[in-house]
């Protein structure tokens, strides 16, 4: 599965969805991911684990240690989400 790596820009939570934007090193632009959205009808995956994902982001932003996100091939729907690059910090 594909991984994308870089630092947090933002992190934007609402009841019935959650987004992040990630900046790749040596990239100009961010890649916006999907954390959870009720009305997409994309993989379910608890919400616990949603709310880690989104404590892990919001340390990353907050000391700019870099995220690593999984995603499919050619999806911004988030499976998984590790602080640190590869999951190391």
């Amino acid at each position: 599965m594909p991984e994308t790596s870089g630092t947090v820009q933002c992190v934007r939570v609402a009841t019935d969805s959650a987004f992040t934007c990630i900046n790749q090193q040596g990239a100009t632009v961010s890649d916006i991911f999907i954390l959870w959205w009720d009305g997409f009808g994309g993989p379910d995956s608890p919400r616990i684990i949603q709310s880690d994902w989104v404590s892990l982001l919001r340390q990353g932003l907050a000391s700019g240690i870099p995220v690593t996100v999984t995603h499919d091939d050619n999806s911004s729907y988030v499976l998984n989400v590790q602080l640190g690059l590869d999951g190391t910090t």
